[in-house]
């Protein structure tokens, strides 16, 4: 009895690591025989931006970017009053630029100023990494406005991408009434055509409709910043990226769809009152 206890009890010892090791291959290919497949990265307007007309593609596109918030600031949309128009980023809000000091433009529709600030970031994969420019203090005034990226930072660099926000500080002792909007742009390489036919080019808004037509609309708006000759101009190029924006929704679905949609929404906004403002 002893004997044939013991026997029993030696083979149950030397089969037991066997059999653990058998459960775990099952087990293993149980789960992922089970397990979805992970979600694919999402289209983004950046992969594929289109002026209506011709279309500027670039490699592999982060998924739709993060609506970043500064750490200080727990912002809103819209603006300090009740007026119809909203603060508003003139640039599409997922844009490409050919230059290292880009030129930033943006819509208030207040008619009190406000101090402003605007940030800069590099864009990580994720939303906000590396800062760039922080807390620029600006004042704000009706109508449109400009900030050049300055001089005396170093420049930005070709295949990078950033995030920028514009924030109208409605009331500096409460920051949850700020109003902010912000756009992401990407740096790229001048096309050798494009950089050709600038060279023909005898005036800005020659320069500026050349850059239109590669959808560069950064360095189009830029053009003719600060230009009340080309006002009427300015507000066809508005026109134009307002249709790119729609144009891009169309192409696309989910989230990425509305936020193109609103912005294209807003810019309506900001023709409308700007041909208003210029009777």
């Amino acid at each position: 009895m002893t004997k044939r206890y013991v026997s029993k009890h030696y083979w149950a010892i030397k089969l037991l690591p066997s059999l653990v090791i058998l459960s775990c291959f099952l087990i293993v290919n149980i789960v992922f025989a089970t397990t979805p497949k992970g979600p694919t990265e999402p289209t983004s307007p950046l992969n594929t931006i289109s002026n209506g007309t011709r279309a500027t593609t670039s490699p592999k596109g982060p998924p739709r970017p993060t609506r970043p918030r500064s750490s200080t600031d727990n912002g809103h949309r819209g603006g300090c009053s009740s007026v119809k128009e909203a603060l508003t980023i003139l640039n599409p809000i997922y844009g490409k630029t050919v230059s290292t000091r880009p030129v930033f433009s943006w819509f208030v529709p207040e008619t009190e100023s406000y101090p402003m600030r605007l940030y800069l970031y590099e864009y990580n994969g994720k939303g906000k990494g590396e800062e760039i420019l922080d807390k620029i203090p600006l004042q704000s005034k009706l109508g449109i406005m400009n900030y050049t990226f300055p001089q005396e930072k170093v420049a930005l660099s070709v295949g990078k991408r950033y995030i920028w926000q514009i924030v109208l500080r409605c009331d500096t002792n409460n920051r949850k009434k700020n109003v902010i909007a912000e756009a992401i742009f990407e740096v790229v390489d001048i096309p050798a055509s494009l950089k050709s036919q600038l060279k023909q080019a005898k005036t800005k808004q020659e320069r500026s409709e050349l850059y239109a037509q590669f959808g560069f609309w950064y360095d189009a708006l830029a053009e003719i910043s600060n230009d009340s000759i080309n006002a009427e101009f300015q507000l066809s190029l508005l026109e134009r990226i307002k249709q790119s924006e729609m144009n891009s929704a169309n192409a696309l679905g989910g989230r990425n769809k509305k936020d193109l949609e609103e912005q294209a929404a807003k810019l309506g906004f900001v023709i409308n009152a700007e041909k208003a403002r210029q009777k």
